[in-house]
């Protein structure tokens, strides 16, 4: 993390009543000539944008230049490159992944399984040897020209001295005969969870599938990776770069697990090399008394607060276990009173504190569920200031959108159709799965809808692929292509990303718009958002990301920079 020379204390520069002559003279960047997306409605556009300190001192046109030249600060020639604010995932379970990034590999970009079983190869081929090399999540046979899965002595093949671990979303996970072996599917004692069920073939050995369900698989891959905790800490800050060089500068995490998940994001932050804005969220962790677990989490502790590069949000995502679905695809689920009476405990708690909070609802069902809940606690404790909301809604209704207005509700959408889009097709009718998730919708009656990714299981980190999502309407393999009434615009798509992220961890005064006297979070961009066709919006990457004033990524080359 670079930080720009700086000339006058935080404390003056965060005095955004200076007049425009002081802080002139303590300008340490200007962007100029630039095709600037404020996305603040009273001035939407401009050229060029000056940093002083941590803050935006002025946003307009080239003259700013001349205006801001007398204390030589950097000048950088964007040469009509478009800037951003930067982008905030406001549901990624980025904690968690990010710890394990190093050692997975991906495949939601390939489109033939020989490239992904190449990919495979090459990643086992870096790794010592009996180490696991896995894929987990993130990917659909559908696309892959051979419309397949790969087989298990496909992944004997491509890596014979390695256990090899694939993970389709939370459908099912493939290993291959190594795999068999270091998991002893075959002993009377497999080594795998509970919840995990082992395929067999009539001769009753293993298939090498195996069955299960979201605990259990994210137990299952905890087997496999390094306990190393200097190994997480350097993964979790190789996606944090990475995650810069998309042009992210904020993220909320939902639920990372346990206490001891949460170390490593806390150790970078101490160490001075947190490079990204981390909003958090806790879960509950006692299935049937997450009244009394909430109540005892939040005893010491403020309903959500801000300390500048982490923040608290909150409760989420899996706040009563028995009312969480899954990732059920169709209708059908149906929640036992006992836990609706805990859900009543819990968020008659947490709105009498005022406590903010996002719940899971992959289901209009579930949905359903939850909102009745939520319309008895707003009887006796309104929640329309809350900045409560639904997540993923997948299968979303008219109605239950209609609720959600009324309640005041809003809304976290991700990405899980793009990957889900057969599976919610078969499950559902085909209006639905056209309409799935109900983005359109919600926008249209003005619920305050905010993007995530919910990566990296069942969503593709960087945001760009969701937000191409946004615009194109089309599933991964094409499976689904949304009508075009169902889909957003480009500047509505990227204010998921922007300022009704900011919203949603209560960061809208600060950040989320490019405005003179916000926080300098921004980024600038190798392509033209507006007008690169629009499946290529997820190739789109930043060449300079800002948090809070710091370059924490950079790729311009000298041309492209001077100082004045």
């Amino acid at each position: 993390m670079r930080q720009i020379p700086r000339t006058l204390p935080l404390a003056l520069i965060s005095l955004v009543s200076l007049s425009s002559i002081a802080l002139a003279e303590n300008a340490d960047l200007i962007l100029y000539n630039g095709n600037i997306i404020t996305m603040d409605q009273a001035k939407p556009t401009a050229t060029a944008l000056v940093i002083s300190g941590n803050m935006i001192a002025a946003i307009g046109d080239n003259s700013l230049i001349k205006r801001y030249k007398t204390n030589s600060p950097r000048l950088i020639d964007l040469k009509g490159k478009t800037v951003i604010p930067g982008l905030v995932d406001t549901h990624i379970h980025a904690i968690r992944g990010g710890q394990t990034y190093n050692f997975e590999t991906y495949w939601y970009d390939k489109t033939k399984l020989s490239d992904a079983l190449q990919a495979l190869q090459n990643a086992a081929d870096e790794k010592p040897k009996g180490e696991w090399v896995a894929v987990v999540g993130s990917w659909l046979p559908e696309q892959f020209d051979e419309k397949r899965a790969p087989t298990t002595a496909e992944l004997s093949a491509v890596a014979p001295n390695h256990p090899v671990y694939i993970q389709y979303l939370y459908d099912y996970a493939l290993v291959n005969e190594s795999g068999i072996e270091a998991l002893q599917l075959n002993s009377a004692a497999p080594s795998v969870p509970q919840g995990i069920t082992i395929e067999r073939d009539t001769d009753g050995n293993a298939t090498g599938k195996l069955l299960g369900h979201i605990g259990s698989y994210n137990a299952l891959f905890a087997q496999m990776v390094p306990g190393d905790p200097q190994y997480r800490l350097r993964s979790l800050q190789s996606f944090f770069s990475d995650l810069n060089s998309a042009g992210m500068t904020g993220f909320i995490d939902p639920s990372a697990g346990p206490a001891s998940a949460y170390d490593s994001l806390f150790t970078l932050q101490r160490e001075g090399k947190l490079t990204i804005r981390a909003g958090y969220r806790i879960p509950a962790m006692k299935a049937g008394a997450e009244a009394e677990w909430f109540e005892n989490i939040m005893a010491f502790r403020q309903p959500h607060y801000d300390t500048g590069m982490i923040s608290f949000v909150g409760i989420g995502e899996s706040i009563v276990a028995a009312m969480n679905d899954g990732v059920q695809m169709g209708p059908g689920f149906t929640s036992p009173q006992k836990a609706k009476d805990e859900l009543l405990k819990v968020a008659s708690f947490a709105a009498e504190r005022q406590v903010p909070l996002e719940i899971h609802a992959y289901t209009d069902d579930a949905a359903a569920d939850i909102l009745t809940v939520f319309e008895t606690v707003n009887k006796t404790y309104p929640l329309k200031d809350l900045r409560w909301s639904l997540a993923h809604l997948n299968t979303g209704s008219e109605k239950t959108l209609d609720r959600m207005k009324q309640l005041g509700l809003s809304y976290t959408v991700q990405m899980g159709p793009y990957f889900e889009g057969p599976a919610i097709l078969k499950a559902n009718s085909a209006e639905v799965a056209a309409k799935s998730p109900p983005t359109r919708a919600a926008v249209d009656k003005d619920i305050l809808v905010a993007g995530g990714t919910d990566s990296t299981r069942i969503g593709i980190f960087g945001i760009w692929q969701a937000i191409e999502y946004h615009v194109t309407g089309r599933s991964l393999g094409g499976v689904i292509q949304k009508p075009d009434d169902q889909l957003l615009s480009r500047e509505e798509a990227l204010a998921l990303y922007t300022k009704n992220a900011a919203w949603i961890g209560f960061a809208e005064q600060k950040r989320g718009t490019l405005e003179a006297g916000k926080q300098a979070d921004l980024a600038v961009l190798d392509k033209p958002f507006l007008t690169i066709p629009a499946d290529e919006i997820d190739t789109i990457r930043s060449v300079l990301t800002i948090v809070d004033g710091n370059i924490v990524h950079e790729t311009l080359t000298s041309t492209q920079q001077s100082v004045n």
